[in-house]
């Protein structure tokens, strides 16, 4: 294409804000508005609250579709949209031929393949993660074809392509690319207290609460300050359990839970703790991570799965492994060594500058110019 100002995207998303679950709808809200800012036409199609379609317009080069997900555009049991009531409906209020399509959500397979076959265009999938329920689940299906039928697929990290690879082995490597998360950057310093620990994601055992909380435990019998909120939800059994283990280790006043908060309130809330916990036993990429340094707040992390990509010993305390002992003896090592803190809150910093998101939005346009010069016929 001659002049990338005038490439299109359309992209597919179930979750965009203020419907955010995790990751996926950051990464897809803030790229949108990104590659929006830089010249792209986006149109995004994604999930509403509203018992109808409604359409809307933040910026000149961004139009939302919100769509209920309901019988008339979602089939719940198989948990994909409809592409055909999709699609018309979109076609209806003003959608035009894009020149790619992104896709984020396994939802989107069905209408992301139809959508390519109407408007002879490529698909791109953004493969956040595998789904938690397996490869013979709706959504393990869903993501089966994306996996696919995508002409190429973006990763964020080295490790989510050999996660990808091991979950599909078929799977044709070639058509893989990473390109990073973003973050917004800050000028925020965290203000909180050391003792006061923040850890932030969803609420099931991959992500090492479980060891976080017995650490807490440990630390809280020579530390009677220690404090740690959890933001964040999961299954209700699973939240049961949790709740059953603070109490049988005794930390069940020194833990705060918040089950939701929106993107910016979770943003206002890193400055004011001492440090952020992340005690991940795998990750594709993890957004928390940059996001602490981004806010200037400590991190204590895992190098598990991608964050090994961004988090290292010179920008993070890190947690050589997930057990209650190594993350209560990462938390003292940071307690014990202020300046050593300082230190790496500066590289931290470094780090987080490098993946802003107008930089990483640059490497998407880029990415999709040339990949719809190569697909045109």
């Amino acid at each position: 294409m001659e002049n990338t100002s005038h490439l299109k995207v359309l992209v597919m998303t179930n979750e965009y804000q203020p419907k955010i679950i995790g990751g996926l709808g950051i990464v897809a809200t803030q790229l949108a508005r990104a590659l929006s800012r830089i010249g792209v036409d986006v149109t995004v199609l994604c999930s509403g609250y509203s018992d109808r379609l409604t359409l809307s317009s933040p910026h000149e080069n961004l139009r939302i579709f919100r769509f209920p997900k309901d019988a008339r555009y979602f089939t719940h049991n198989k948990q994909a949209y409809k592409s055909d009531p999709v699609l018309q409906a979109a076609i209806r209020k003003g959608l035009t031929k894009p020149d790619l399509i992104h896709v984020h959500s396994a939802e989107f397979a069905d209408t992301a393949k139809s959508a390519a076959d109407r408007f002879h265009v490529p698909i791109v999938y953004s493969c956040h993660s595998m789904t938690a329920l397996g490869i013979s689940s709706p959504a393990g299906k869903n993501q089966t074809k994306l996996i696919r039928f995508a002409n190429q697929i973006i990763v964020p990290s080295k490790w989510q392509i050999h996660a990808t690879k091991r979950r599909y082995p078929k799977a044709n490597l070639k058509k893989f690319t990473v390109i990073p998360n973003g973050v917004m950057q800050r000028s925020n310093q965290s203000i909180g207290a050391p003792n006061q620990l923040l850890y932030v994601g969803r609420l099931i055992p991959s992500k090492g609460i479980e060891s976080l909380i017995r650490a807490i435990g440990l630390l809280s019998r020579n530390h009677k300050q220690v404090r740690l909120t959890v933001v964040g939800s999961g299954t209700t059994n699973y939240q049961r359990k949790l709740r059953a283990l603070t109490k049988r280790v005794g930390v069940g006043k020194r833990i705060r839970w918040i089950k939701k908060a929106p993107y910016d309130a979770v943003q206002r809330m890193y400055a004011s703790y001492g440090a952020v916990i992340v005690p991940s036993k795998n990750e594709s990429f993890c957004l928390v991570a940059l996001e602490a340094m981004a806010n200037g707040v400590p991190l204590i992390s895992t190098l598990s799965g991608g964050l090994k990509e961004f988090v290292n010993d010179k920008n993070a305390q890190i947690i050589p492994a997930v057990n209650s002992i190594n993350i209560a003896q990462a938390i003292k090592a940071f307690w014990n060594n202020p300046s050593q803190s300082k230190n790496k809150l500066i590289h931290a910093h470094s780090t987080a500058t490098r993946y802003s998101w107008p930089a990483i939005a640059h490497q998407y346009r880029s990415f999709f110019t040339n990949l719809v010069e190569v697909e045109q016929p």
